[in-house]
């Protein structure tokens, strides 16, 4: 259910051509809402002359829209930015605005147009889990389908039922999801077509901690961005003069961006090397420590590591049943030579962050020899 495809040059000649002809022949047709055909070429209908104008929402919410979809700008395999926002019970009558100010205040500070989203792009039955949406660009298309499974020859699949939103040029949405029999069978299909043609469909889900279950495309990074971390780090998660300022955003990284570095805290250094591992990890992780007296190092926790959504994934072990494992929500500065490193949600923590530290400062380490 995660897939990340890039159109090739020859398909969307073939693709151009067949609209131009269609076009040349008068054709007028306007697409089925209640179509169940999600092909790539079906995902998103509507062209430049038909493309809806969005509203103009709040100077701030217009800026923080901005900022963030800036943020992915630097990343060409991001095709947008989704962020959880809660569970709604069925027959709550609060105002959504009122719901969302109370359940996601932090994320709704910070980005405003949150509350500004109209109805139109509020999608679901109103209940169940919330999730906003957030093209990369305003040269992204969306689509959102109601999906219902059905057991097919090749196990149980979604099959379309109902086009709940189509635009090419698109804006936020906020969308209620519900699931059939099991937690992995969601009613809705995401589905997001760049202006450099990838595609990427998406059945939204949510682990343990609540984070979404993003897609992971080419080279192991994620295809989406979870951009709820604009909201749970905020003051309390900043030391002072940490928060970013104007575009300076602190964000989590990649696994190629944490690739082959190593990271320096007091007397603690934490290797973090490419490949050459278990498949579903990133790379080999290594934790080092400098004990009085000694000039060098001493190689302490061997394991592997890999980025999950904005947590750093460890599993360390001494060799002597003693081993360090856990998913420690991580920052990089927009250098490139800091880390943020914050104890885990459910508590655990590294050897560099004492029993009254929740978080710390890494820096990059560029002349360093692995042993």
């Amino acid at each position: 259910m995660r897939c990340l495809t890039v159109r090739r040059l020859v398909t969307m000649l073939l693709c151009l051509t067949m609209i131009f002809l269609l076009t040349a022949c008068g054709w007028q047709g306007e697409p089925n809402a209640d179509d169940g055909g999600v092909s790539a070429t079906g995902k998103i209908s509507g062209g430049k002359d038909r493309a809806s104008v969005p509203e103009a929402g709040s100077e701030k919410a217009e800026a923080a829209l901005a900022l963030l979809r800036k943020s992915m700008a630097g990343n060409e395999q991001l095709a947008g930015a989704v962020a959880y926002l809660g569970h709604r019970e069925q027959g709550d009558t609060v105002p959504l605005t009122s719901w969302l100010r109370k359940n996601c205040s932090g994320l709704t500070e910070k980005l405003p147009f949150l509350t500004e989203i109209p109805e139109e792009r509020t999608l679901g039955a109103g209940y169940g889990d919330l999730y906003c949406i957030v093209p990369r660009d305003e040269s992204t298309s969306l689509a959102v389908n109601r999906v219902i499974w059905r057991s097919l020859g090749n196990g149980v699949q979604p099959v379309a039922d109902k086009v709940l939103y189509r635009e090419e040029y698109a804006q936020p949405v906020l969308v209620f999801v519900n699931y059939e029999q099991w937690p992995d069978e969601p009613d809705t299909e995401i589905n997001l077509v760049t202006g450099s043609g990838s595609e990427l469909s998406w059945y939204p889900m949510i682990d343990e901690h609540g984070c979404p279950i993003v897609p992971i495309g080419e080279y192991g990074a994620p295809a989406l961005m979870d951009f709820a971390v604009f909201g749970y780090t905020t003051g309390l998660d900043y030391p002072e003069g940490m928060g970013p300022e104007g575009d300076g955003w602190w964000l989590p990284p990649t696994n190629l961006g944490l690739a082959d570095t190593v990271w320096a805290c007091d007397d603690w250094l934490l290797e973090l090397s490419y490949g050459n591992c278990d498949p579903d990890y990133a790379g080999i992780a290594k934790l080092h420590c400098r004990f009085e007296g000694n000039a060098g190092h001493t190689l302490l926790y061997h394991g592997v590591w890999r980025m999950e959504d904005d947590c750093l994934r460890l599993e360390l072990s001494a060799g002597v049943g003693t081993s360090l494992s856990g998913s420690f929500p991580i920052l990089i500065s927009p250098s490139g030579d800091e880390l943020y490193f914050q104890r885990s949600r459910s508590g655990e923590g590294m050897p560099f962050l004492t029993d009254d530290m929740d978080s710390a400062g890494l820096t990059l380490i560029y002349d360093w020899e692995s042993k």
